[in-house]
């Protein structure tokens, strides 16, 4: 496979020609090309013909201990095992909303042992400042959502980096903490249910809006994320 994986960078950059890669053609921004990112991610364009900035979207995968799993040059059409992912991009599309979705994978190619979503964000962040330098977004509206691993990496996220955040969704994890952004949280029978600790939270005037889905498999979180949540989520600004 790490032979399949070069070929395909190696075809992808002499497609690109002289390292310079135009993101809106390709739809992915590769570790090697125009930009110097450490992290794959694929990127998506929604409503791109409306006028205005766009909202900028991170989806977080989880399972990060199983990258290539996610890999774009594995799995180049879907990212995760959860749904709430395209359910999420679907809605973008259908409400009318113009957006930059992003959905970068956890991994360094120079740093193999990589295995949380605060050890990429520096790279990530990279990528934010890129489409804000260029003006493409509104720096107010930049949400980050994310399942299992990627659901510990939505509040690692909002926790440390709220200047930088409107809002976060955090899906089939359980590590409810202090954050000063709106949060949206679920858990499922895997993760138990964190009610008592998400009153806690909120008495302490943390704005969470939490609910328990026992029924739910782990990761499977798309029935929560309904249009009338997602408009209130994408609604924040910082």
């Amino acid at each position: 496979m790490r032979y399949l994986y070069l070929v395909a960078v190696a075809l992808l950059l002499a497609a690109c020609g002289n390292n310079k890669c135009n993101e809106e053609k390709s739809g992915v921004i590769l570790p090697e090309g125009e930009f110097t990112y450490n992290v794959p991610c694929k990127v998506v364009y929604v409503n791109a013909d409306k006028p205005g900035k766009a909202i900028l979207w991170l989806w977080l995968h989880g399972g990060v201990h199983d990258r290539p799993k996610h890999d774009m040059f594995y799995h180049p059409n879907h990212f995760d095992c959860c749904d709430a992912d395209e359910y999420i991009l679907q809605y973008l599309k259908e409400s009318g909303t113009k957006a930059i979705a992003l959905f970068p994978v956890c991994y360094k190619a120079n740093l193999q042992e990589t295995i949380k979503w605060i050890d990429c964000y520096d790279d990530v962040k990279h990528i934010i400042d890129d489409y804000a330098n260029k003006g493409l977004i509104d720096t107010t509206r930049i949400y980050v959502t994310g399942s299992s691993d990627g659901g510990r990496g939505a509040w690692d996220y909002a926790e440390m980096h709220p200047d930088v955040f409107a809002a976060a969704i955090s899906m089939s994890c359980s590590s409810p903490r202090p954050v000063s952004i709106p949060m949206y949280f679920f858990s499922t029978a895997s993760e138990g249910d964190c009610t008592s600790r998400v009153d806690e939270l909120v008495k302490q005037g943390v704005n969470i809006k939490y609910k328990y889905c026992p029924d739910q498999k782990h990761g499977g979180d798309a029935i929560e994320c309904t249009p009338e949540l997602l408009k209130e989520f994408f609604s924040h600004t910082k």
